[in-house]
Order: structure tokens, then sequence, then C-alpha cells
């Protein structure tokens, strides 16, 4: 992969959300109460995909480790807090297991 392809993709990316943030109109408050409460399923379903593997069996103790650690953090709804739970809980598991 080339390194234009990357900067391409990352622009298209971050460009789009960009205008997105500008040309549409504000959601309304249910609309925001919904949208708010998506990203514990969200985060939840993705945990569930990485911690029941796939044909290999169960992920290995410190991947749920890691997930007991973001799981821990998520009560502060911050993604680089709930990152960093992760991270502490894996290097913590991996160190125990």
């Amino acid at each position: 992969m080339s390194w234009a392809l990357v900067v391409g993709l990352a622009a298209l990316t971050y460009g789009s959300r960009a205008l997105a943030l500008v040309l549409l109109p504000e959601p309304g408050a249910g609309l925001r109460r919904a949208l708010d409460r998506m990203p514990a399923p969200l985060f939840a379903g993705l945990a569930i995909v990485s911690l029941a593997g796939a044909e290999s069996g169960p992920a290995p103790g410190a991947v749920w480790a890691a997930a007991v650690g973001a799981l821990a953090a998520s009560p502060s709804r911050n993604l680089l807090v709930v990152l960093g739970g992760g991270l502490v809980g894996y290097v913590v598991g991996a160190w125990l297991i």
C-alpha cells in the first residue's frame, strides 16, 4: 500500500465527516438520545466477536482481561479512558496469565 493511497483515504474519510458536521442539521432531541446510547451496544458487539473467537476457540486470557479493563472504564463514556482501561487490563492479564 502506498503512502499516497493512505493519505488519500484519510483525506476522504475525514473530509466527508467534516462536511457532514458542517452541512447537516442538528438532530432532534429524540434522535440525540438514541445516538447517545449507541456506543455501549456497539462496543459490546465488537467485544463479543473478539472474545468468542473464530474457529480457533475462545480468546486468550489476556484478551479477556482487556475486555474486563475496558468494561470497568466504560462508565466514564470517554473513548480514551476506555481504551486505556483495556490496555491496562491486557498488560495485567498478560503478566498474570
